[in-house]
């Protein structure tokens, strides 16, 4: 393609997405939602100079959390906040412009794995994507962790295609960004890992595994070693993972909508006594061994929800009730059948067909089972958490469309 075309095409995508997703931006009103409240506070105060800090979770009189969420979106927010004021708007517009910048990306994997033609389906799919559209208007983190998830593949891909140690190099400084937004970001260094040993050899996969976690390292050791200081204790993320693998893995999880948040109001008066007195840390890790010997004591009740966590993830169209801060449309659910519903059969397909280039396309596979496995075993899931596979879903159904076009005219 010529670079001439090449421009005028990316600069055409960039602003047929922005202009949609401003567009859904316009229809909402400009106000914080239940599930940004958190992320909100903490930009403001970084923005204010405040500190990173919320108030106790789980008691009122507790005291301060400091490590309750990672801290990448909220500087993201901060530094809007110091730019525009505290203005939602400004937030949600930046938001848009981080989402069709991820459709550029979408392009450019897709002229790696696919072709050009192919490319340019792809990324308007994603252009038009409703839920790549939605989240821009909601503060939370899922329109930079899909970011983060694209960049770090379009990175690997083009190092190993040029055998460049310094774009892994690069690419672990993107995944360190990534797991300061989204803690399950870490299964990236086992996925790559065991790619490039298939695709090359172990002492390939060793070496450029190694540039990847320096240049991770390298980013998050500000987070983990203000963490020590305050905490006394290695602390790589954050203090929240324990909660939200408890509300999946108790006596009460099988009768409990998924999607709301209510800490001190899902635990019978045991747990309430347990927890007060501790300190940030050991409630975390409390939560996590009170999920633990609920799974061992409890298997049959355990692969139950396990079972509904698998549905809940895959399923075509959200729960009515796990709406941000309000129960989602009737709409919502209609828009997410008439879209999810056929990238679900033209990935199927495109997963079936591709075996054929299964090397070509392992990083997709390992990074869709890497993804979405430890949620389904652990975690509290609403269809929101795969968000960031969608992505790759586009490019193997993308796959899949090729599949019924003759060879002379793809």
């Amino acid at each position: 393609m010529e670079k001439k075309k090449l421009i005028i095409l990316l600069v055409g995508i960039f602003f047929l997405a922005l202009i949609l997703r401003i567009g859904f931006i316009s229809t909402l009103d400009n106000t914080v939602d239940v599930w940004g409240d958190w992320w909100d506070e903490l930009g403001w105060k970084l923005a204010t100079g405040q500190g990173y800090w919320v108030n106790n979770p789980y008691f009122s009189d507790g005291p301060v959390y400091y490590s309750w969420r990672p801290p990448v979106f909220p500087l993201f927010l901060a530094g809007v906040y110091k730019l525009f004021g505290h203005s939602f708007l400004a937030a949600k517009i930046c938001l848009a412009i981080v989402s069709s910048i991820t459709c550029l990306l979408l392009f450019f994997l897709g002229r790696i794995l696919l072709d050009n033609k192919s490319a340019i389906l792809t990324s308007l799919l994603y252009v038009f994507y409703p839920p790549g559209i939605f989240w821009t208007g909601y503060l939370v983190p899922v329109t930079l962790e899909i970011f983060f998830a694209l960049l770090i593949v379009y990175l690997c891909f083009l190092a190993a295609k040029k055998q460049s140690s310094l774009l892994f190099f690069i690419s672990g400084f993107v995944l360190g960004f990534g797991i300061l937004t989204r803690s399950l970001f870490f299964v990236f260094i086992p996925a790559i890992f065991i790619w490039l040993m298939i695709i090359r050899n172990m002492k390939f996969a060793l070496k450029n595994t190694v540039y990847i976690l320096l240049s991770c390292f390298i980013v998050m050791s500000p987070w983990i070693l203000r963490n020590y200081h305050i905490h006394k204790t290695i602390l790589l993320t954050s203090t929240e993972g324990g909660i939200v693998c408890y509300i999946a893995n108790n006596e009460k999880s099988l009768y409990q909508n998924s999607g709301y948040w209510d800490p001190t109001g899902r635990y019978d008066e045991s747990i309430i006594k347990a927890i007060k007195g501790l300190s940030e840390v050991e409630t975390d890790r409390y939560f996590y061994r009170a999920a633990f010997n609920f799974i061992k004591n409890n298997p049959h009740v355990y692969f139950r929800l396990v079972a509904d966590r698998f549905v809940r993830f895959w399923r075509i169209s959200p729960h009515t009730f796990s709406g941000p801060g309000e129960n989602y449309k009737s709409y919502h659910v209609k828009v997410a059948i008439l879209t999810n519903l056929p990238i679900f059969i033209l990935a199927g397909l495109g997963f079936i067909f591709s075996l054929r280039k299964w090397r070509e396309y392992l990083l997709i596979y390992l990074l869709i089972i890497f993804l979405s496995i430890p949620v389904i075993l652990f975690f509290k899931t609403v269809i929101r958490y795969r968000e960031p596979l969608m992505p790759f879903l586009i490019i193997m159904a993308v796959f899949g469309i090729r599949c019924f076009i003759p060879e002379k005219n793809k």
